[in-house]
């Protein structure tokens, strides 16, 4: 049990992904469907390209429970643990609880199943359309945060000092990160085609750089799945980090505590 987006298509519901447009929604199938629907073989799995006239329903398959007595929404399922995200608005609150902060205002965390309790799975509908044509388009909604959620004010977050130095301080501070993120990742045994720094690669996580901060998204096809923005760079490292290491340990590569304990490590 995990949140995935989901679509109904000839009456099947497959996995998907929208981009890069807003009408394109790509199909994705664990096994293979008939081969006259017309998908393709990619690496563990089937995938097709539509429209989104094509598809009869489109929708967020949202897990949610309570962990502590506060409610939660299950990011992945990871066996005997879960990795779950505050659907709170209380930052403080999230930081007692044992959350660590991947964004402004989003806390995750990864813990024992049992620490979770009344799990159940709501249906959000998404439009089959993004809005009328030449209209803007209408924003998908945010996985971590029921709309009312989304709508409230961010927490202020208060900035880090940067250090003296102009341009080539900033520079060594880059690289430090990327390359203590690239020993983290070496530790806990994620593969180095498993993600891409700076550059966009097909099949693997990527991060990038932006005009507003930077952008961590899977690369399929052309398309950019499951984008999320971060304001500032180790941000990014850490919530990239964190989705590696969670898919480590769904494959058994790396230990639940080693990848709680990686993630706690400080990336600056």
């Amino acid at each position: 049990m995990r949140y995935r987006l989901m679509a109904t298509y000839r009456g099947v519901p497959y996995e998907a992904g929208v981009g890069p447009s807003g009408s394109d929604v790509v199909l994705f199938a664990a096994c293979p469907p008939p081969e006259e629907l017309g998908f393709e073989p990619a690496t563990g799995h089937w995938r097709k390209r539509v429209i989104r006239a094509e598809v009869d329903a489109l929708w967020e398959s949202r897990p949610v429970g309570t962990f502590r007595d506060e409610p939660c929404i299950v990011l992945d399922d990871l066996g005997d643990r879960l990795h779950i995200a505050y659907l709170g608005e209380d930052a403080a609150l999230a930081a007692s609880l044992g959350y660590w902060q991947v964004d402004r205002g989003v806390f995750e965390l990864l813990t024992p199943r049992d620490e979770v309790t009344g799990l159940i799975e709501e249906r959000l509908e998404k439009p089959l359309r993004r809005g009328p044509p030449g209209g803007p388009a209408a924003s998908p909604s945010y996985p971590y945060h029921p709309g009312p959620v989304a709508a409230a004010p961010p927490a202020p977050v208060v900035p880090e000092p940067i250090p003296d130095g102009g341009g080539r301080a900033a520079r060594r501070q880059r690289v430090a990160t990327r390359d203590i993120f690239c020993e983290l990742a070496d530790l806990a045994a994620i593969p180095r085609a498993a993600y891409a720094l700076e550059t966009e690669m097909d099949g693997a996580l990527c991060l990038m750089p932006g005009p507003d901060g930077y952008e961590v998204f899977m690369a399929l096809d052309g398309a950019r799945h499951e984008a999320r923005s971060f304001p500032d760079e180790e941000a990014a490292y850490f919530y990239l980090f964190g989705v590696l290491a969670a898919e480590a340990v769904r494959n058994g590569v790396l230990m639940p505590a080693l990848a709680a304990a990686g993630a706690g490590h400080e990336l600056s």
